[in-house]
């Protein structure tokens, strides 16, 4: 029983009690009529109820496979009701939120389903945070005509909808690659790098320290850099911290810093972060569906605080060098 009806019944119960002392104390009979009538409507106005709310069809649809900020979603409703009865009530209950904050009270919507007609109504809700957005309708609930009583639909109507942050302007970059594995245990197209050397050159930044020719840097005075073999197939590691604070504008510049690669030419990886175990998952994007996929598996991580994510990567891997961190607003190589 849904505790809206109890208003209902105790107005209807003292009508009922009315018309009982005036049917008795005046003893006419349309009194007595009415008073019939008054105690058969609601046995009427459940069955009909009953009966048409048992067949009634809900769909829910999402019109969208992904939107971008600022948006508007908007869900669509779908109630066909087959029977020649309407329900002028029908309440749905359902909860709208972007997993990245907590969760909302549950949200009522009121909507009649009109006898023999299928009905279309549309939930708009204005986006302004990036994140995964999470729909689920989980009941409906059908008042007969008189309000006496509600009758649960169960239902189970959910879908999650990326939203993607607006394009930014990135600040001029000076990227450095990185490589998380020795030399000799890195695939690439080519096969396993090795440690053969193809050349001798000047060091450029964001070379590591430990491919500096010591001897040779020592007898030219300048500093010279070992280059090995397929050495291009060192990459770009970009690690996004996300903590609570600035959490948007970390999602913005990563989301651009990789489609600004992607339309460089530039093959990378992204270091995802498990918050749980402290675990690193190292993703390789090479086109825009992998980038969403990367962004996709970042939503659904939890955020801290604080990002540990450098200091645990560092830990794992003292010596990886050359990592793109992305913290807010702030690229730093």
């Amino acid at each position: 029983m849904n505790s809206r009806n109890i208003p209902y019944r105790i107005t209807y119960i003292l009508a009922l009690f009315l018309m009982f002392l005036a049917a008795v104390f005046y003893r006419q009979s349309l009194l007595t009529v009415l008073l019939l009538l008054l105690l058969i409507l609601p046995v009427l106005s459940l069955a009909a109820t009953r009966f048409a709310s048992r067949r009634l069809r809900i769909s829910v649809e999402n019109p969208h496979d992904e939107l971008t900020l600022p948006a508007t979603l908007r869900v669509r409703v779908i109630l066909h009701n087959p029977t020649p009865f309407p329900l002028l009530n029908c309440c749905l209950r359902f909860t709208a939120r972007n997993l990245y904050f907590p969760p909302l009270p549950t949200q009522e919507l009121l909507i009649p389903a009109e006898a023999g007609r299928r009905m279309e109504y549309l939930l708009p809700f204005r986006l302004d945070a990036a994140g995964m957005f999470s729909f689920s309708l989980d009941e409906i609930c059908v008042s007969d005509y008189l309000h006496l009583y509600s009758f649960r639909l169960k239902r189970d109507f959910r879908f999650e909808l990326p939203i993607l942050p607006a394009p930014v302007t990135l600040p001029p970059l000076n990227l450095t690659k990185a490589m998380i594995e020795s030399e000799e245990s890195v695939p690439s197209p080519d096969g396993e790098l090795t440690s053969d050397i193809r050349q001798l050159r000047d060091y450029r930044p964001g070379d590591r320290i430990r491919d500096i020719h010591w001897k040779m840097t020592a007898r030219v005075g300048d500093v010279m850099v070992k280059e090995y073999e397929r050495a291009k197939d060192l990459y770009y590691l970009l690690l996004p911290e996300t903590d609570k604070r600035s959490l948007q504008d970390c999602i913005a510049y990563f989301y651009s810093l990789g489609q600004w690669l992607l339309k460089q030419k530039e093959n990378y990886r992204v270091a995802l972060y498990h918050i749980e175990d402290r675990s690193f998952e190292f993703l390789p994007v090479s086109s825009e569906d992998e980038l969403l996929i990367c962004l996709y598996r970042l939503y659904l991580e939890p955020v801290e605080e604080r990002s540990a994510a450098y200091e645990s990567l560092l830990n794992q891997k003292p010596d990886i060098g050359g990592v793109i961190r992305i913290h807010g607003a702030h690229i730093l190589s």
